[in-house]
C-alpha cells in the first residue's frame, strides 16, 4: 500500500514539474534595464459569444394611416368601395441575414372595420443582408370593403388594427440578398 502511495505522489510530482515547465517564464537579471519597466509575460485572446442582434429603428413611431383611394388603384372594382391604402418605410439592422413577415390584427376593438386587407412588402422585398448597416424595408397595406359606418359617429383618426412585424433567420432553401459591394467594385474597376 505504501508503494502505491509513493507511486501516486511521484506521478503527481512529475506532472507538476511538466506542467510548471509549460508556463511562460522570464529570467530577471539584476543588471537589466527592464527591472523597473513592465515586460510582456503572456498574451492571450479574448472571446465573446455573440448572438443574433436586430434592431428596428424607432418602432414606437411606426404607423400606417390609411387614406381613401380609387379602388382601381389597388386593383379592385367599384363594388369594393370604399378602398384605402398606405405604406410605411422603416429601417432595420442586424448582424445576420434576416427575413421579415408581417401580420395585422383587425380586432383591436369590437368594431372590426377592416373587412378585407392585403398586407405586403413593397416589390416583394422582405429580407436584409445583415451587414450591421441600416437597411430599408417598406410595408404596404391595402383595404377594401371597409365598414366605416362602424365608427359609430367618430370622425377623424380611428385605430382600426395593429401590425406585428416578425423576423427570422433564413433556412438553407431561401435566398437572401447578398452583399454586392465586391461585384460593384469589380464592375467599376
Amino acid at each position: 500500500m505504501k508503494n502505491t502511495y509513493r507511486l501516486i505522489l511521484l506521478g503527481l510530482l512529475m506532472l507538476g514539474i511538466v506542467y510548471a515547465g509549460t508556463e511562460p517564464q522570464k529570467k530577471c537579471d539584476e543588471d537589466k534595464a527592464w527591472k523597473y519597466k513592465p515586460i510582456d509575460l503572456c498574451k492571450f485572446t479574448v472571446n465573446i459569444d455573440v448572438g443574433h442582434y436586430i434592431q428596428l429603428k424607432e418602432c414606437h413611431k411606426r404607423k400606417i394611416e390609411l387614406k381613401q383611394v380609387d379602388c382601381r388603384e389597388i386593383d379592385k372594382d367599384g363594388g369594393c368601395f370604399p378602398c384605402y391604402k398606405d405604406s410605411d418605410t422603416f429601417k432595420v439592422r442586424a448582424n445576420f441575414p434576416a427575413i421579415f413577415t408581417a401580420s395585422i390584427d383587425t380586432s383591436v376593438d369590437d368594431k372590426e372595420m377592416l373587412k378585407d386587407v392585403k398586407l405586403y412588402f413593397e416589390n416583394d422585398v422582405n429580407s436584409i443582408k445583415g451587414t450591421g448597416e441600416w437597411e430599408e424595408l417598406t410595408l404596404c397595406l391595402e383595404a377594401w370593403n371597409v365598414e366605416i359606418w362602424k365608427s359609430a359617429g367618430t370622425i377623424g383618426i380611428v385605430d382600426v388594427g395593429e401590425i406585428t412585424i416578425q423576423v427570422r433567420c433564413p433556412d438553407e432553401t431561401e435566398d437572401v440578398p447578398e452583399d454586392d459591394t465586391e461585384d460593384k467594385e469589380k464592375s467599376e474597376g
